[in-house]
């Protein structure tokens, strides 16, 4: 497959897979939507971002608010239907879905797993966030 670009936009942005075509459209080559967990869950309490003025730094403990896995699988059931996803698979362009599980899973495994299931389809890569 070839890049049409090697400039990437990370998981984190696009959380629920609303923006691809408008990202790709930006110019970016590579995609990555997510994290997006099996259920549906907000993240973590606000506050959940924190400045370190004195260390020029950032700290973020947004947690995976998602929307869930079933959200996202329509959207992006929907770009493949509509042609969008093709049009930009042709163009070069690489769309990564990024996989979490739920806060309150039992089992980190399986939830990672029914993303694969759910979401594989869709991406040209999977990522398995484990934070």
């Amino acid at each position: 497959k070839s890049l049409s670009n090697p400039i990437g936009l990370a998981a984190g942005f696009d959380k629920d897979a609303e923006a691809v075509d408008g990202l790709f459209g930006s110019g970016f080559g590579i995609v990555e939507v997510g994290s997006i967990t099996p259920l549906p869950q907000p993240g973590n309490a606000k506050p959940r971002v924190f400045r370190l003025p004195n260390d020029l730094a950032v700290i973020n403990r947004y947690g995976f608010n998602s929307r869930g896995h079933a959200d996202a699988a329509g959207r992006l059931a929907a770009r493949e239907a509509s042609g969008s996803a093709a049009k930009w698979r042709e163009a070069g362009r690489l769309l990564g879905v990024n996989l979490g599980k739920n806060k309150s899973s039992e089992d980190a495994s399986a939830d990672y797993c029914q993303g694969v299931r759910a979401l594989g389809a869709y991406a040209d890569y999977l990522v398995v966030n484990v934070s």
